[in-house]
């Protein structure tokens, strides 16, 4: 094979020129593309710029109306709250009023334009439809709320009257001391509130069918059971001792041996009846301890007063604050100006470099 040598060193030219080469070819130049965000979808694709300016239109969208529904709502609650002062408002100056005899003809319709209202009831208990509903805690003490139909003197629907707390251990009526008090007999005059039962709750449990024990106050449900209308009196407490519901019908008969359970009651009557009722110094009305009327089955009545939960003021700040913050972060971004790009941002990085 025919080689060429130079003169002076007698090395190969092809050999040198070959060798240069491979050291030009090895030299890495300024506009080589090393594509540093290559990947399997391109970044400048028309679908995804399209995919990311819908995206910015949504989340642009969204800040839009984030203040001016906030803002309606917090102007919505700001009337509910002048509604429900408005009617706290009117149930506390009914509240001022004498009682007042409760009307023959009234409907469940009429109730809520007197709700709160005192009235005054003239008839007796029926005890044969007693319910209850529960369980209710009363200081710590587990019991429930016992309701009785009141057939009026004046004729007209029975009321359902809800005559207070009992304990579990004086649900049966012969088990209650104090009978002229826990249970009256014969016309008696009540005086109680007119009340808007609640409505029946997400998480209230059904009643069982033809059961006296209801979970919650079902004013429909009880009337069925006891024939009454849809009338609901709530009982005012009442500590003190009213001899006149004293009848004679009442007294056990003289000769008849008491059966076991009576002979149980009236045991604990005597540990009842130690603890006598206190005379006023300011009238000759006598009263007992809400521990007595606990003790001897007595119906605690309720305290006579306003029960409305009025949270709107909650909420008027919550809508508001939230109208407000929403319209800071709102001016904030269109101040900066458009939406940074990332794929606008990446390109224009990798631009450095080329």
């Amino acid at each position: 094979m025919l080689k060429v040598f130079t003169l002076n060193t007698g090395k190969s030219i092809f050999g040198t020129s070959a060798l240069r080469q491979r050291r030009w070819g090895s030299v890495k130049t300024d506009n080589i593309d090393w594509k540093p965000f290559k990947s399997e979808k391109q970044l400048t694709s028309h679908s995804s710029t399209k995919r990311g300016s819908k995206s910015r239109n949504v989340v642009l969208g969204l800040l839009c109306l984030t203040p001016v529904v906030t803002l309606g709502l917090g102007i919505w609650q700001v009337q509910r709250l002048k509604w429900k002062n408005k009617l706290v408002a009117e149930c506390e100056d009914r509240l001022t009023y004498s009682p007042l005899p409760l009307p023959k003809s009234i409907t469940a319709a009429d109730v809520p334009n007197f709700e709160y209202r005192k009235v005054s009831l003239k008839g007796r208990f029926d005890y044969d439809h007693e319910m209850f509903v529960g369980p209710r805690l009363n200081d710590g003490q587990k019991g429930y709320l016992l309701v009785t139909p009141f057939i009026r003197s004046s004729g007209g629907e029975k009321v359902l009257v809800e005559r207070g707390w009992i304990s579990d251990d004086k649900v049966v009526k012969e088990d209650r001391n104090l009978q002229h008090l826990s249970c009256p007999e014969g016309e008696i005059e009540i005086v109680g509130l007119l009340k808007v039962p609640p409505v029946k709750g997400m998480f209230h449990i059904d009643h069982d069918v033809g059961a006296r024990l209801f979970h919650y106050v079902d004013v429909n449900a009880m009337a069925d059971f006891s024939g009454s209308g849809k009338v609901y009196v709530q009982a005012i407490e009442d500590f003190r001792d009213h001899p006149e519901w004293q009848h004679e019908a009442t007294e056990q008969p003289k000769g008849e041996k008491p059966s076991g359970w009576k002979l149980w009651g009236n045991k604990d009557t005597k540990e009842t009846s130690a603890a006598k009722p206190v005379k006023l110094s300011d009238d000759s009305s006598e009263v007992f301890d809400p521990n007595q009327f606990r003790r001897a089955g007595v119906p605690l009545g309720k305290e006579p007063k306003i029960d409305y939960k009025n949270n709107h003021f909650q909420y008027v700040v919550t809508w508001l604050g939230l109208s407000f913050a929403s319209a800071i972060l709102l001016f904030l971004t269109l101040r900066k100006g458009k939406f940074v790009d990332p794929t606008k941002e990446k390109l224009k990085h990798a631009s450095r470099f080329n």
